[in-house]
């Protein structure tokens, strides 16, 4: 995807070097979070947090082909979702649970209880400070990886296989979790927090966001900043991220926000 490849290759980038489009949903009210792109429907789903409401749209986001309602959340603080194929999506909470669960085309109301055969709750460590958990949910297919960003005190990242069963797992160290650097240190001088991942198969690197900072960055493997975007200031508190079809950067911003980088 052509904006992927200039974004990774460049160590600092300006917005200016975009076109920026900025919707507004009156449709939501406020409380977006978090976004993610279905390229089997092409369309996007639109998560708010404190209500655990998803809502999809097409990439005009002119008016939502639906507005699909949670019911039975252990946690309706859902901070993000990200679309894992098969009409599967995992969503994060602030009190870092990752919730596995389906939405069938044309469903407006799923039940979320952890108890049901078809959706799968993940307990990570529990955040040391109350509203700091996590904030963004990522998904790399080649490996089989789902990644997690805790917002702060500290900052981390947590990477695990999605596991072989559906099975509730409510002991962490049962994920095996790891933590591929010092997240807090890396991003001590150039992110105050994390809102949103975003996992890049094509190049194996993870595109992190801060809505503090306003500021995308790219970092591989070895925990290695790639490249670094400063975001344009009309949207007030980005909190989610996606790319679509054509390799645009989408993201979603409170209260009703969502932006668009070409």
């Amino acid at each position: 995807m052509k904006t992927l490849s200039i974004f990774a290759t460049l160590v600092l980038l300006s917005t200016s070097a975009f076109a920026n489009e900025l919707k507004v949903l009156p449709e939501v009210g406020g409380n977006l979070s978090g976004i993610t792109y279905n390229p089997e429907s092409d369309s996007y789903f639109l998560i708010q947090n404190n209500s655990g409401t998803i809502f999809e749209y097409k990439a005009d986001f002119t008016k939502p082909l639906r507005v699909i309602r949670l019911l039975n959340l252990l946690d309706d603080d859902t901070e993000d979702i990200v679309y894992l194929g098969n009409n599967e999506f995992a969503l994060s909470t602030e009190s870092n649970h990752v919730l596995i669960l389906k939405i069938s085309p044309g469903q407006t109301t799923v039940d979320a209880r952890e108890s049901r055969a078809d959706v799968q709750l993940m307990q990570l460590p529990r955040p040391a400070k109350n509203n700091k958990g996590l904030e963004g949910v990522c998904f790399s297919k080649s490996q089989n990886l789902l990644f997690a960003v805790q917002e702060k005190k500290p900052k981390r990242i947590f990477q695990w296989k999605r596991p072989q069963t559906t099975d509730d797992i409510t002991n962490p160290e049962q994920l095996r979790l790891r933590e591929p650097y010092d997240t807090d240190a890396l991003l001590k001088h150039t992110m105050s927090d994390l809102s949103a991942c975003f996992y890049d198969d094509t190049k194996s690197e993870l595109v992190l966001l801060s809505h503090e900072s306003s500021r995308v960055m790219r970092v591989n493997a070895l925990g290695k900043v790639v490249s670094t975007l400063d975001l344009p200031r009309e949207a007030p508190q980005y909190e989610g991220q996606t790319f679509g079809k054509q390799g645009e950067l989408v993201l979603v911003s409170e209260p009703n926000l969502v932006m668009i980088l070409k």
